[in-house]
């Protein structure tokens, strides 16, 4: 029988799963050609832009996408031990997708709806997204540490998880405060998008080293 703490992280697993696949699907489905970009309506608003930008941002949302809708298998226990082969390969996929979409988002950063805190704010998570990944390799590949690699990708998978937490605050801000310009709300967003996300993977890391003692 399994214990409440179990049940808890079963369903919070679970609801992880859902969004990420929820979010990875209307990335795909939203931004499915870089011509369909032109009609959102938070593109229209930011007015004249460069070509480069609307294909930047296609090649960022999908790539983006397909990391959240995959990067939490690699969470999957059952996974990692049953199918490590298959571990691997999606593994592959996600350090991928992070790095373009990392440094996809550096570029948009600079155009960034909110003014120049939203673009540090965003900038910063492009940065920190690619920083993660470099150290979750580094401890696998070199030094071969696998806890401290799962350590590592917690953190990357939590600032991934931005692209969720984006799509729930920025409608939060219309119905709870009626803000829907990003102008207004990304200068929040920008940063409370991520910040919470990493703040909440060292709290289970932190977790798992007392359970763990390690």
């Amino acid at each position: 029988m399994k214990s409440r703490g179990s049940t808890k992280r079963t369903w919070a697993f679970g609801i992880l799963a859902f969004l990420a696949l929820a979010i990875g699907a209307y990335a795909l489905i939203l931004y499915g050609s870089p011509d369909s970009l032109r009609e959102q309506e938070f593109v229209t608003e930011k007015g004249e832009l460069p070509d480069l930008w609307y294909i930047v941002l296609w090649v960022h949302a999908v790539t983006a996408g397909i990391a959240i809708a995959v990067g939490w298998l690699q969470f999957a226990k059952r996974l990692r031990k049953r199918a490590p082969g298959t571990h691997l390969k999606i593994g592959y996929i996600y350090t991928a997708m992070i790095i373009v979409g990392g440094l996809t988002g550096l570029y948009l950063a600079f155009y960034a709806s909110g003014g120049w805190i939203a673009q540090v704010g965003f900038g910063t998570l492009s940065v920190a997204s690619l920083y993660t990944l470099f150290r979750g390799l580094r401890s696998i590949i070199v030094i071969r540490d696998p806890i401290e690699h799962g350590r590592w990708m917690i953190r990357n998978y939590a600032l991934t998880c931005a692209g969720i937490t984006l799509r729930i605050y920025t409608p939060l801000a219309g119905a709870l405060l009626g803000l829907t310009d990003t102008n207004d709300t990304f200068m929040v967003i920008a940063w409370l998008a991520w910040v919470p996300n990493l703040l909440l993977a060292e709290l289970i890391i932190r977790r798992r080293l007392r359970t763990r003692g390690r």
